[in-house]
């Protein structure tokens, strides 16, 4: 009866060995997966006319809407500031873009350039919410004299003077 107690506490604390060391090696994992989602390290050069907005996430994104050009390509650098399970994730839903936020840690997203209209982001939770607009891009500027009135006919011309 004793060798099948032994036998049975050695299996028990071989199972809270396991567990313990998985519930270890779980962080690692994650910071791992964060870092292969775009932490800033591993950012590449900003793309020629790219622009970039860095969003603060302490209980709320800040900016929550960015406006940019239609065309525009963007890069959004996000700094999660708080530590609610919340905020741990954003997800970009018409785009099909998640990234996990590790916090205190900047994490950079490029995204394409986006189509006229409204694109939200959020949090897995939809508890905090943010958008980018598009906005189309304006029309060219006409030229130089094409501001001045076009004459609505023409100019009378001189008539000759009568011989004598």
């Amino acid at each position: 009866m004793s060798n099948l107690m032994s036998n049975l506490m050695s299996r028990r604390s071989l199972m809270l060995l396991a567990s313990v060391s998985a519930s270890l090696a779980a962080p690692a994992a994650f910071a791992q997966r964060s870092d292969a989602a775009g932490t800033d390290a591993s950012a590449p050069p900003l793309p020629a006319g790219a622009r970039e907005v860095e969003v603060i996430v302490d209980n709320a994104y800040s900016p929550s809407v960015i406006e940019v050009t239609e065309g525009e390509p963007l890069r959004l650098r996000f700094v999660r500031r708080d530590y609610s399970p919340c905020s741990r994730e954003v997800v970009f839903p018409t785009l099909n873009v998640r990234r996990m936020l590790p916090t205190n840690q900047p994490v950079v997203i490029d995204l394409p350039a986006l189509s006229v209209g409204e694109h939200p982001f959020q949090c897995w939770m939809n508890m905090l919410r943010g958008r980018i607009v598009v906005r189309a891009r304006p029309a060219a500027a006409p030229p130089a004299d094409a501001g001045a009135p076009a004459p609505s006919r023409p100019a009378p011309r001189a008539r000759p003077r009568p011989r004598r």
